[in-house]
This record gives C-alpha cells, structure tokens and sequence, in this order.
C-alpha cells in the first residue's frame, strides 16, 4: 500500500514530526512504502477560487508551486495521513493550505483510506481538526477511517505514545474487497447492490445520493435520466459486460443484458451487479422507478 503523509507541523524535530516517525516506521515495517511531505517547508499557497481546474483544465490547478509535487503522489496514494499541532482548535495553516488545494483534483484515484495525528499542549482542543477530517475525508472522499491518534502536554514523545503509533502503523493491511462501497437499488419489492468501482462518478454520484430515478426497458437495459455530475472523461469505456451500471450522457442505465454488441458505445461505468441481481432486475416492468442509496454502513 502506498502511504501519503502530510505533515503540517514546522518544527522539524516537534512532537508532531516525531509522531510522524513513529507511525512512518511501523507502516514500513509492515511493507508498505510512505512518503511524507512536510508542507510547512514547502511554497503551498493557498486556493484562488478561480475555478480553473474544473472549467477550464480539467484536475489541474492554475498555480505552479508545490502542490505540483504532491499532486502525483495523491493520485497514486492508497491512504492518506493528515499530522498536525493543534493551532486554534484547528489544523496548521500551511496543512489547511494543502487540504484546500485537494479541491482540483476533486477526487484523488485510489484513495481508500486515511488516518489523523494531533499534537497539542492541552487535551479537549481537537474538535475542528477532527471535524474537518471526518466530514472532508470520510465522508466526502468516503476513506476507512484507520484511527486519530492524539498527544496532550506531557504525552508527547512519550515511550508509550510512539510504541502505539508504531504499532497502529505496523498493522496496516493493503485495501481489500471488503471496503467497497455498494449501490443499493430498489424498485417495487426487488432490492440489489452493485459494487461501485473507484471512478471519479461513481465517488461523486456517492455524495449525490440518496434520489431516485425512472427507467423504460429497452430490451437490454433501464435507461434513466440521469445528471452526470463529476466525470472524468478518461475513465470512459467502450462497451460493457451484462449488469454493468451506466452514468453518463445525461444517463443512469442498468445495462443488464447487449453485452456482444456494446463496443461502439462510449459510457461511464460505475458499478457491476452479481448475475444473480442482474437477473432479478430482468424481472420488473416495462417502465420502473428506481430509489438509489448507498449502503449503510457503505464499509463492510
């Protein structure tokens, strides 16, 4: 698993550096191969607002500093750390700069997972860093939590504090099946899941939901009107395999069958059905309505 660290902390050899370490050490220990970007010593300005990397090049940001650097590294990281001293309740201002910067690439690729460090002086002071990171990055990116790790006063750089972090790093595991996030579609009294897939649709359409959608059977699929939301083009495909699920063009299609003759359209797919739902979605009307949730908890 390739692990991404920013550490927002400029002291280089603070309490939260050495936290860094220790967690560093362990995930390392266990295979894993982490980076670590000390963005306090880095030229991250702020976000502009401009709207350049989604108007006009497309999860590219307008400045040229370096997040430029960072910017690969996330796109190929499975996990993400966010390591920062407490400043106002909150995260440092070089990490916030960094976070906010996130926002032009919108989704990061692989992303599965995350965790957070928090250094402070006093205890009952984490409150904003834990807000923004479970509502920007748990919920928004939908990442598996893998722990918030805090230190208060006399607990920093403690034997016992950088023994548990080492260890919380060294029992890291790669990403699996089981943390996939799942569609749930249902229409009338038949319920099925579709294994949603790591695109930038399907990651986004997981913020849109629940809503629901109307269909007509073509003979091959539902097709629903559908917004597309946010896409990312070069994940498109040709063609698709029987109970592949369609978001694109305007459209929401359960493409449950047409599969032999399907390579000359151009689609984003962003879930699968297992054969036994495709068939059960074969079995409901001409015209049908379709509830879209996710999964509830969307981590099994």
């Amino acid at each position: 698993m390739k692990i991404l660290i920013l550490n927002g902390s400029p002291r280089p050899d603070g309490n939260t550096a050495a936290m860094v370490g220790a967690y560093k050490a362990g995930a390392e220990s266990a295979g894993h191969s982490v980076t670590v970007y000390n963005v306090c010593r880095m030229n991250i300005k702020g976000c502009l607002a401009c709207e350049y990397c989604h108007t006009k090049a497309f999860r590219t940001c307008v400045q040229k500093d370096d997040m430029q650097m960072i910017y690969p590294a996330l796109d190929e990281a499975d996990m993400i750390v966010l390591a920062s001293p407490i400043y106002y309740h909150g995260f440092s201002g070089q990490l916030q700069c960094a976070i906010n910067r996130i926002y032009a690439p919108g989704y990061p690729k692989k992303l599965r997972k995350a965790a957070l460090l928090l250094s402070s002086g006093d205890k009952g002071v984490y409150d904003g860093a834990v807000f923004a990171y479970r509502n920007s990055f748990l919920e928004y990116l939908h990442l598996e939590d893998m722990g918030i790790f805090t230190a208060a006063g006399s607990e920093n750089k403690s034997e016992e504090l950088l023994n548990g972090l080492t260890a919380a790093g060294a029992a890291l595991t790669d990403p699996d099946d089981r943390n996939v996030a799942r569609l749930v579609i249902s229409s009338g009294n038949v319920t099925v899941k579709a294994r949603l897939n790591n695109t930038m649709a399907a990651r986004d359409l997981m913020n849109r939901l629940p809503m629901t959608v109307t269909g007509v059977d073509s003979g091959i699929d539902y097709c629903c009107e559908c917004g597309d939301g946010a896409l990312d083009r070069s994940e498109m495909q040709d063609g698709w395999k029987n109970g592949d699920i369609n978001l694109s063009g305007g459209w929401f299609a359960i493409l449950y069958g047409g599969e032999e003759e399907s390579a000359s359209y151009h689609q984003m797919i962003i879930a699968h059905l297992t054969e036994e739902d495709n068939r059960l979605i074969q079995t409901l009307p001409g015209q049908a309505s379709f509830r879209l949730s996710l999964e509830e908890p969307y981590r099994r």
